[in-house]
């Protein structure tokens, strides 16, 4: 029986809210919202279990046979939260649980959030976004081979590439930088069971005079400096995938060239005088606009157009960080970081954290923090704020932007805010303060 419940049902809650307990969203957004996900998860219980809730309706998440989303997890209680889907807002109510609600770290009785929020739970997650095209089916959808990252944006990721997979057809992998291109398009090959290799050639590194040898391959004496046969990536990849990452950076005489090999698969080596078929499925990555590019002359409409027959877009960190313990794990893990994980304060903390680099900029972040923290020592709040100001040089102002970004993932908290950051609550209030003053301000 679905016991989700219509929000004209009146709310018990096992206490009464506290004074400043209570969090408030003040830049929230008028625009209806659709139905969401909600995924909980633990490290005892990390595949967790998932529901979709509808707009209108509520849902009690805990441990317990009386909650609509259940987890085993001894640190939930048997009903330990309610999350309501106001059509317009969300809100995460705790209904006296032992180990409460909390928000980067800060307890709450109540938060309205936004689609992307994490929220703690004792020792689970909960996860409130958007859900994958397909619904509570699509939810169900296994993480990609050798990528880390279940939440629901990865999951939707999962979802695109095994319906890509099997085609021949091009793949544009767009993305910002440190969002794991290669990774995907390797897990694209692996799924796509394709007998031959999976060969990666990054544009950007390659300069314009080898370009063509890089690609083609050359024969000996082809060139000064040719002294063997080589095999170019296509005839690397032959039967296989190949990888052009930054394809943004290929010179426009190469671009014909491989616009050539695209339409009729057919290699002509430098020096050779015949040209060698080949069975490659090209995927190319880009953090660049191409339609800027194109716009600009800088690259050919006809090859963007043959590149972009399916197009696959990766989430940012930011739109996935419920995936940042695991992430954080595995990264400290490659790094050979025994014993130096960050701890759940700092956990909390990399949740408010921008990270524009992506994972590319956490992993560079855990590494100089481990190193400050010592070998074998927890990674702290404090490692992650003293790694932060070495890395940006002499300590300036934070920026709007950022607290904005921090107030967001905190669920509009002013004291989670300055607690995360390490500063004043003022300061909170007054970037908060200067963002109204600009959306109210009228247009020149």
């Amino acid at each position: 029986m679905d016991r989700r419940r219509n929000l004209a049902e009146p709310y018990h809650a096992g206490r009464s809210p506290r004074a400043g307990d209570c969090t408030e969203e003040v830049l929230a957004s008028p625009r209806d919202l659709p139905a969401i996900l909600l995924r909980v998860w633990s490290n005892r219980a990390p595949r967790g279990t998932s529901a979709i809730l509808e707009p209108g309706t509520s849902v009690d998440v805990g441990s317990g046979a009386s909650s609509d989303v259940r987890l085993a997890e001894p640190t939930l209680s048997a009903v330990h939260c309610r999350v309501y889907h106001r059509a317009r807002s969300l809100e995460v109510v705790d209904l006296g649980s032992r180990n409460g609600l909390r928000i980067a770290g800060a307890l709450v009785h109540s938060a309205h959030v936004l689609p992307g929020s994490v929220l703690s739970l004792g020792e689970a997650s909960l996860e409130i976004a958007v859900p994958p095209a397909g619904g509570a089916a699509a939810a169900s959808v296994e993480p990609l081979p050798g990528v880390v990252g279940a939440s629901a944006p990865m999951l939707a990721l999962a979802q695109r590439v095994r319906r890509v997979a099997p085609s021949k057809l091009p793949v544009l992998l767009r993305g910002e930088t440190g969002t794991g291109k290669e990774l995907v398009a390797s897990a694209l090959h692996a799924l796509s069971r394709r007998p031959g290799p999976f060969v990666a050639i990054n544009a950007g590194a390659i300069s314009s005079s080898l370009a063509e040898s890089e690609l083609f391959g050359h024969l000996r004496g082809a060139f000064t400096g040719a002294i063997v046969d080589r095999r170019g990536a296509f005839l690397q990849a032959d039967r296989g995938t190949l990888l052009l990452d930054e394809v943004g950076s290929l010179p426009r005489d190469m671009q014909a060239k491989l616009l050539r090999v695209l339409e009729d698969g057919a290699v002509r080596a430098l020096g050779a005088e015949r040209s060698a078929q080949v069975d490659v499925r090209v995927i190319a990555a880009t953090c660049e606009p191409l339609e800027r590019l194109v716009e600009s002359g800088r690259f050919r409409q006809d090859l963007y157009e043959r590149l972009s027959a399916c197009v696959v877009r990766l989430p940012p960190l930011r739109e996935r960080r419920a995936d940042l313990p695991s992430l954080c794990s595995a990264l400290c893990s490659a790094l050979g970081l025994d014993g130096s994980e960050p701890s759940q304060a700092a956990l909390q903390l990399l949740e408010t954290l921008p990270l524009r680099g992506n994972v590319r900029e956490l992993k560079n972040l855990l590494g100089h923090a481990s190193v400050l923290a010592g070998p074998g020592t927890p990674i702290e709040p404090e490692h992650l704020r003293e790694a932060i100001l070495e890395r940006e040089g002499p300590r300036q102002q934070l920026p709007d932007a950022a607290i904005l970004h921090a107030y967001d993932v905190t669920g509009c908290n002013a004291s989670a805010t300055a607690r995360a950051l390490g500063i004043p609550r003022t300061t909170v209030r007054d970037a908060i303060k200067r963002a109204r003053d600009r959306w109210r301000a009228p247009a020149d």
